[in-house]
């Protein structure tokens, strides 16, 4: 993939999004601010140029695959196929190749839709699978808790020492693209969160009472406006229980976290769609 394709691989991705809702029911979502997706392309296509995939046909782009490594870390940020191309082994060809790009890496994360050709692909790839649900709705009776402020790159450093905690791997200048997306750091004095139109875009800590107070920040930051908070699986009782206090809604068709060797504690850990 180069940065020429981006504004393809965007279309071809919110189309084949769409199509998956619609096959599975879900409500229509509105489509990514181009402006926004197109950071988080670009910047993976920089930083990644050797897991960035893109296969194309006589219509343009039929299929991507997005993989990053960080430090010893592997992580699939993307798969999707153009749903005229899906059942064809284009899938199964930008996984394996995309997978290629984390020889020798420690440890794999994949977090998969409920699409269950997905998780069956990335079951037969070895990782565990851990069922996960959301929560969405307006938060109720959240204040800000205390010592929780606004972040900036300065605070990156910062973000490491928790992620090297919880799992093992650094996300760097990942942090960096988010805040260029428009995504509001919160640091706390034992862990971070980045949160951005109106969902909760990752959250770790050292502690599960540190982890706890972000997620009130993040609700207390949406103010009067719905959150989602996605990727709760089991290990994460904490964030369920600040979800439910809430007052959220839980749903239990949320897709699943695959994990795969030393990938740390991950927990307490709500992981990034994009940067894993």
């Amino acid at each position: 993939m180069t940065e020429d394709d981006i504004g393809a691989v965007h279309e071809t991705t919110a189309a084949t999004f769409e199509d998956l809702g619609a096959r599975h029911g879900m409500p229509p979502h509105p489509r990514p601010d181009p402006a926004m997706a197109h950071i988080r392309y670009r910047h993976l296509v920089r930083s990644d140029p050797e897991g960035s995939l893109v296969a194309e046909d006589e219509q343009g782009i039929a299929g991507v695959a997005l993989a990053i490594r960080r430090e010893h870390i592997w992580g699939l940020s993307l798969l999707i196929v153009r749903p005229d191309q899906q059942s064809t082994g284009l899938g199964r060809e930008l996984l394996r190749r995309a997978n290629d790009y984390g020889d020798g890496a420690r440890g794999r994360i994949i977090l998969s839709s409920p699409d269950p050709r997905a998780m069956r692909a990335y079951a037969r790839l070895g990782l565990d699978i851990h069922p996960c649900v959301d929560a969405d709705g307006v938060p109720r009776g959240v204040d800000m808790p205390d010592g929780i402020r606004e972040g900036s790159r300065d605070d990156i450093p910062f973000t490491a020492e928790v992620d090297l905690h919880v799992r093992g791997a650094a996300h760097g200048d990942d942090i960096g693209a988010q805040l260029d997306m428009g995504q509001t750091l919160l640091i706390g004095d034992r862990g971070y969160a980045v949160t951005g139109n109106g969902e909760l875009r990752l959250l770790a800590a050292f502690d599960e009472d540190a982890a706890s107070d972000l997620l009130r920040a993040v609700f207390a930051h949406a103010g009067d406006g719905s959150i989602i908070v996605s990727w709760i699986t089991s290990s994460q009782q904490w964030a369920a229980r600040v979800c439910v206090e809430a007052g959220l809604k839980l749903t239990a068709d949320a897709g699943a976290v695959f994990v795969d060797g030393d990938v740390g504690r991950f927990q307490p850990y709500i992981p990034s769609g994009a940067f894993l």
